[in-house]
């Protein structure tokens, strides 16, 4: 779909003065409309039951978050068509320095995993995916990467995983740095809830990890007993390889520098 397809489509809602491509996912394209509203339109067999549940769980989490999130403004399901408010900022991603965030991230984290797992479920469903399966598939991803890369993740890969978590919660699911939007110290959004789901919630601390450091694990979530802070250990190193990969078949530097700075910190053991 184009910027004048995409003009046509919601001028019979919302007046239209600027559209403008921001990106696209597997399943969307997003645009800036107007410069304070997102358009997101989802294509595929099921659109139409994505943009509903998405609709639903946006509608839903002001109740569960202690900071801003995106606000549906018009839904459109037989159109795959979902609009909401821009929020400000730049992606923490973007920021080489990422200190000063933990505590108001792991607030965040806090209220959202209190959430009511049954109700939010029904919802955006449940990922009980086993770390056996997560390094499987960070295994197959670790193949792809430079040889020096693969020499210093090999221990890492070489070891059982950890065991699976006894609770599941709601969860992000992917709440990396570049869902994270910032104005100076401030946090002023998250964003980017499609894969939100009921599941362990160390992966939400892990990719918190691998993008802050380990040193702030304990601002995020102090007093964590050993066993979840081995599965959040687990999940920065996995989403780090990830992300590595990500960014180099991509050409995504930000994302190739974020990975690689985790690499030091999470693998090699000499620092």
């Amino acid at each position: 779909m184009t910027p004048h397809d995409v003009r046509l489509l919601l001028a019979e809602w919302l007046p239209v003065r600027s559209v403008a491509p921001l990106g696209s996912g597997l399943d969307h394209r997003a645009y800036a409309i107007n410069g304070d509203l997102v358009a997101r339109v989802a294509d595929g067999p099921d659109a139409a039951e994505a943009v509903q549940r998405d609709a639903a769980i946006l509608a839903a989490l002001p109740g569960h978050a202690t900071l801003p999130t995106p606000q549906p403004v018009l839904v459109r399901p037989e159109h795959g068509l979902l609009v909401y408010r821009l929020l400000p900022g730049v992606a923490l991603l973007e920021r080489p320095d990422r200190s000063g965030y933990a505590d108001t991230l792991g607030a965040f984290l806090a209220r959202l995993h209190a959430a009511p797992a049954d109700l939010l479920g029904e919802l955006a469903g449940v990922d009980d995916t086993p770390p056996r399966e997560w390094l499987d598939e960070t295994r197959e991803l670790a193949g792809r990467l430079p040889d020096e890369v693969r020499r210093l993740v090999a221990e890492f890969l070489d070891t059982d995983p950890p065991a699976p978590a006894d609770d599941l919660v709601f969860t992000h699911n992917d709440l990396g740095a570049e869902h994270i939007l910032t104005v100076g110290g401030e946090i002023t959004g998250v964003i980017d809830w499609t894969d939100c789901a009921v599941a362990d919630p160390a992966a939400d601390l892990g990719r918190l990890v691998r993008d802050l450091g380990l040193p702030a694990l304990d601002e995020l979530r102090p007093g964590l007993d050993h066993r979840t802070r081995e599965r959040v250990l687990f999940y920065a190193r996995c989403t780090t390889v990830e992300d590595l990969a990500f960014g180099l078949e991509t050409g995504r530097d930000p994302y190739t520098l974020n990975a690689r700075r985790a690499l030091g910190r999470l693998f090699d053991r000499d620092r």
